[in-house]
């Protein structure tokens, strides 16, 4: 995400059940992640897991008290009673419950958990699976901020920038669109989106335009290395945990433009 987590637990905390903003905002993290990283089938995953939370929050807001983690959701019964609860904003009432039956609906309809023989769907679903986890988003926050309106206005705004993947691939050449970012942070960038592979050092060089390649892998590889960011044998790379980590807490995976 473009902004802070903290800036979006900040806006909501004090109306909505804490336990299950958590839940939700890990998984709407995890589809902007892996809808990155080109793994559309988690995405769509990732997708159901935040609108069975999305269901609690309407619960909630409809009857004061929520279905447990754990315990099966009654779906169509939790869409069916807010629609008539006129105390409701409208978008909780009738947009949200009917876009997340459609999510859900993604996932045990469409070609995520089966084998079928048609065009493979799973790009185009991610993206509405994205947009769709964006909107929901913006209309909680709207509807339920707590910070100044100057603030939620920035979230809402920082939500609909328009953005491009950090990463784009031409016929197996890779760019990285950001061009502030340096050799090390490249390096990196690229290890997370190729993970789990193991990448050789010759490609990365080509494919961040470092041109002594003898200087990269002393300066560059060597120090990731040692930091424990990535392993680096034989020629070879792979980002390790804690490389992970660090991109996921200091690189944003989305360009602004």
């Amino acid at each position: 995400m473009s902004i802070q987590r903290s800036n979006i637990e900040t806006a909501l905390y004090s109306k909505l059940p804490k336990d299950i903003l958590i839940v939700l905002l890990n998984e709407y993290q995890n589809i902007k992640q892996n809808f990155f990283l080109k793994k559309f089938r988690p995405t769509e995953l990732n997708a159901a897991r935040f609108s069975e939370c999305i269901l609690r929050l309407i619960e909630f807001l409809d009857t004061g008290s929520f279905t447990p983690f754990g315990k099966q959701l009654d779906t169509q019964k939790i869409i069916n009673r807010v629609t008539s609860n006129t105390n409701l904003p409208e978008s909780i009432r009738f947009f949200i419950p009917q876009l997340t039956r459609v999510l859900l609906d993604i996932r045990n309809k469409r070609n995520v958990a089966h084998v079928g023989g048609e065009v493979d769907p799973n790009y185009s679903d991610s993206l509405f699976v994205t947009h769709s986890a964006d909107w929901i988003l913006i209309e909680l926050i709207r509807n339920y901020h707590t910070n100044s309106i100057d603030e939620a206005r920035k979230i809402v705004a920082s939500i609909n920038e328009t953005k491009i993947p950090l990463i784009t691939e031409i016929d197996g050449f890779i760019r990285i669109q950001n061009t502030k970012l340096n050799s090390e942070e490249k390096t990196l960038v690229i290890l997370y989106y190729k993970q789990p592979d193991k990448i050789i050092d010759s490609d990365l060089t080509k494919w961040i335009k470092y041109t002594n390649i003898s200087r990269y892998r002393t300066q560059i590889l060597k120090a990731l290395d040692d930091k424990a960011l990535i392993h680096y044998e034989n020629r070879f790379c792979v980002i390790l945990p804690k490389g992970i980590v660090w991109i996921e807490k200091n690189i944003n995976l989305e360009l602004i433009v």
